[in-house]
Order: structure tokens, then C-alpha cells, then sequence
């Protein structure tokens, strides 16, 4: 399965490191209400943990990209690439498996709260 990059905007997500995404594994699905995706408005990241007390960086550590989190804080020019299941259907990128084969994703998300705060702004409809 393609690792694509995941660059991250959400700041306050406890897997967000200097903008890059360093969770094991995230899940991009569709838009909650209508179960269907047609702009990258009707997409979310279900990884999105909020980060608002230690508790919260204790409680994500178990989808934590540890070997990548070191190598990227040791060797600022590492690209942590989590594995990205994506149940995006009409996006281009969406392949059989739900996989993503993006080169790159990008989550977008100011003051998330919530999963459905957040965005996969590389989705492009089919």
C-alpha cells in the first residue's frame, strides 16, 4: 500500500508535528450526513484526536508513527509518511482497498473540535 506524505494544518490534533502528520495509520472518509463526498468540504479525517492536555498525547499514542516521529525530530528534511486508508470513493485518488494514491494529502482543519472540523483538501472529485 502507497504511504503517501500527509501534511497537516490541524494544530491542535495530537498527531500534528510541525505540520506533518505523525500517526501510524489515518482514515479519510466521507462527509457524515449524506455519506458522500463531493468537494473536500464532505470529507474528514477520522484520526483527528483534539490535543487539549497531556491526557489526550497519552491516550493517541497508540497510532503513534514512533520510528518516523524520531527520524523526522532528529533529521528536520524526513517526511513521515502514515498509512492512509481513504473510503472516499469519488475522489480520483481513491483506489480498490480504500487506499489513496496520492503522492501527497494535505488535512486541513483550523480550531477542529471534532472529526467532522476537519478536510482532506486533496481531494478531487472523479
Amino acid at each position: 500500500m502507497l504511504k503517501p506524505y500527509v501534511a497537516c494544518s490541524v494544530e491542535n490534533c495530537t498527531h500534528n508535528m510541525k505540520g506533518q502528520c505523525m500517526a501510524s495509520k489515518i482514515s479519510v472518509y466521507n462527509e457524515e450526513t449524506s455519506g458522500i463526498s463531493s468537494s473536500h468540504e464532505d470529507t474528514q479525517c477520522q484520526s483527528f484526536k483534539a490535543r487539549n492536555t497531556v491526557g489526550d498525547m497519552i491516550g493517541a499514542f497508540h497510532n503513534s508513527n514512533i520510528t518516523g516521529t524520531i527520524a523526522a525530530y532528529v533529521n528536520t528534511d524526513t517526511k513521515i509518511t502514515p498509512e492512509v486508508e481513504c473510503f472516499v470513493t469519488k475522489c480520483r485518488f481513491w483506489e480498490t482497498g480504500n487506499s489513496c494514491n496520492a503522492g501527497q494529502i494535505h488535512i486541513t482543519g483550523e480550531s477542529a473540535r471534532k472529526e467532522a472540523d476537519t478536510d482532506c483538501a486533496t481531494f478531487e472529485a472523479k
